[in-house]
This record gives structure tokens, C-alpha cells and sequence, in this order.
């Protein structure tokens, strides 16, 4: 199911609305006529997108060509459908949807109970469960305390609250230290995080394997390819409610999409492995540029101009001996820079 069928929308109904919202309206008999639909499943279709409020319908007068007076109103009245704002009404129906499988996660979660009753060799064994507010720290807490050979990574917006009951931080340097291998891809946006970089140079002291990808399509953790976590809905930055799935295909699934981004991503290389020749500074400028970070962008994520940035990184460039800026990512990333 693809496109606003989650929504259920049927493949008709949102070839209709697209159509509506591509005009900016239109009758239902020209609607059919350009998407060459039979016109009773066209009026079918408009009259439950205007039940769901996703388009409008209103009463227009019908112009016709009057010889000697040009285009003029017959007199006559036709019914129109209009576009509501997408944004709002389909974000209104996104909210009910995540509201209703939220719910729906805790009736599954109260039927395993009753089904597991009574039958102890089962107990442990649920598959799947949702978590909101502090539950979500909590599951991710005790995800990575039971990690034991690899922990998985794909960081992005929308971030778990850090301590909310738990120090998180504290948690996955604990996983670091332990030995366990840590792979993580970052979201090419990460170095226009305040302090991010930081954390970031102190995880790959630790051992952290680290890549980096312009967009990440979603985040997720999964944990020895048993266990993993997906957000399902978040407040501004916040995961709010996740999903835990543990011995599931899905969890396999996110260990196949992982390895397909991780081949896709930019090495970080770690810090013993970099050009010993250039400063901290140095290589941080190099990797926000990396992301396709403006120079205003830089400047306003390091509190400096972008005249005093556009200095620094000509002075950068002068000293990796490159000519354009291509020839700089070149260059810096032959040199593990990037």
C-alpha cells in the first residue's frame, strides 16, 4: 500500500484528489474527462474526499460564448469541488491514524496477556509492544544495557529524551567501553547540532564505527539483530512513542536497509586515522562543508560571519593544495578527512 493508502484512500479517490488539487478544482465531469475515469466512480470518489474534508464543494455559474457580447454567465449554476489546505487536513487525519495505532499497540499488548495466561512457556515471547513518553527512554535504557555483539544506529531527528528517567549518554558509553561493536550512520545535518561534533569525536575514541548520509529516510536502533526501535511519534525534536519489536522479520528488515545505507554512506574516519596536520577546527569546518552547509549555515552554527567562514575555508583549501572546492572534497577525503 503506497501513496495516501495508509490513510484509506482508495487508488481512485487519490488519483481524484491529486487531479483536484493539480487544477485547483474542478466539476466532476471534466475531472473524468481528463483522467479518462467512468463518471459515477468520479462522483463516488469526490463526494468521500468531501466527506473527509479534504476538498470543498461549492456552486458556480457556467460561462457561455455569446455572439456579439463574448463570454458571459448562462444563468445557469454548476457544482464545483475545491482543495482544502493538504497540510491540514491530511496532518489531521496522520494524527488520528498514529493516535489509533498507539492505541491499537496496547490492545495487542492486553490480548497477549490474555493469551499468554496461563501458559508460562510463552510469556517471554511477545514480539511486539509500544512505548510512549518516559517508557520510550526506559526501552532504549534497557535495550542497550542487554547489548552484547552490535548495536546499530541510524541518527537523526527525532531524537529519545537523553534522561528522561535515564542518562542515555552514560548508557551508550557504557555500550562502547564494553567492547560491543557500534555502527551508526548520521544524518547530514548532525554538525548543525550544537555540541554534536563533540560527541561525535569522542564516540569513535571509544571505538564507534561511523558514516555519514546526506538524508536518512528514517531512524532506528536495533540491537544484535533481535531487537529494534522505531519511533512513531514525536513532539518537535522528541520521540513521544515507539515501537519494540523483538525475533520479528521486520527486525531483519532493519538490518538489510541498514547495511544497504551503510554502503551508500561516507566513512567518518576515526581520529587516530586523520591527517595529523589540521586542527580540530579544521577538519570540523571540512565536514559541515561536506554536508552541504552554506557558509551563512556555518557561520551561524559556529557564531561567525560568513566572510570570516569563506576566509577560513579558502585558507583550508590552500593548505590540502586544491584549486576549486570539488577539488577540496577530493582531496580531504583522500586524505580521511571525511
Amino acid at each position: 500500500m503506497t501513496g495516501l493508502g495508509p490513510l484509506g484512500l482508495s487508488p481512485t479517490e487519490e488519483r481524484v484528489y491529486r487531479q483536484v488539487i493539480t487544477a485547483g478544482g474542478g466539476s466532476a465531469r471534466i475531472t473524468a474527462r481528463i483522467l479518462r475515469l467512468p463518471p459515477v466512480e468520479v462522483d463516488q470518489a469526490l463526494e468521500r474526499l468531501n466527506s473527509l474534508g479534504l476538498i470543498a464543494r461549492s456552486n458556480a455559474d457556467v460561462v457561455a460564448y455569446v455572439p456579439g457580447h463574448g463570454v458571459e454567465a448562462s444563468g445557469s449554476r454548476a457544482v464545483q469541488y475545491v482543495p482544502e489546505p493538504p497540510v491540514s487536513t491530511l496532518g489531521a487525519m496522520l494524527a488520528t491514524h498514529a493516535a489509533g495505532l498507539i492505541s491499537a499497540g496496547t490492545t495487542v499488548e492486553q490480548l497477549a496477556d490474555l493469551y499468554n495466561r496461563g501458559r508460562p512457556e510463552l510469556a517471554d515471547q511477545s514480539h511486539a509492544r509500544v512505548v510512549t513518553g518516559r517508557g520510550v527512554n526506559q526501552a532504549v535504557y534497557e535495550m542497550l544495557a542487554q547489548t552484547r555483539v552490535e548495536l546499530l544506529n541510524l541518527d537523526r531527528q527525532p531524537f529519545v529524551a537523553p534522561s528522561d528517567p535515564h542518562p542515555l549518554l552514560a548508557a551508550m558509553r557504557d555500550v562502547l567501553e564494553r567492547g560491543v561493536s557500534v555502527r551508526t550512520i548520521y544524518a547530514g545535518d548532525a554538525f548543525r547540532m550544537a555540541g554534536y561534533n563533540e560527541y561525535m569525536t569522542e564516540a569513535a575514541m571509544l571505538g564507534e564505527q561511523a558514516r555519514l548520509l546526506n538524508h536518512l529516510p528514517m531512524r532506528f536502533l536495533v540491537s544484535d539483530a533481535a531487537t529494534g526501535v522505531l519511533p512513531l511519534t514525536s513532539d518537535g525534536p522528541w520521540i513521544t512513542s515507539a515501537l519494540i519489536v523483538h525475533g520479528h522479520e521486520l527486525v531483519e528488515d532493519l538490518v538489510h536497509t541498514f547495511e544497504d545505507l551503510w554502503i551508500r554512506a561516507t566513512s567518518l574516519t576515526s581520529p587516530e586515522a586523520l591527517d595529523d596536520s589540521f586542527t580540530e577546527a579544521e577538519r570540523a569546518l571540512i565536514q559541515m562543508l561536506s554536508t552541504d552547509m552554506t557558509e551563512t549555515a556555518i557561520g551561524r552554527h559556529l557564531g561567525a560571519s560568513a566572510r570570516t567562514i569563506g576566509r577560513r575555508l579558502a585558507q583550508v583549501q590552500h593548505k590540502l593544495g586544491a584549486q576549486t572546492r570539488f577539488g577540496m572534497g577530493v582531496e580531504a577525503a583522500r586524505r580521511g578527512l571525511v
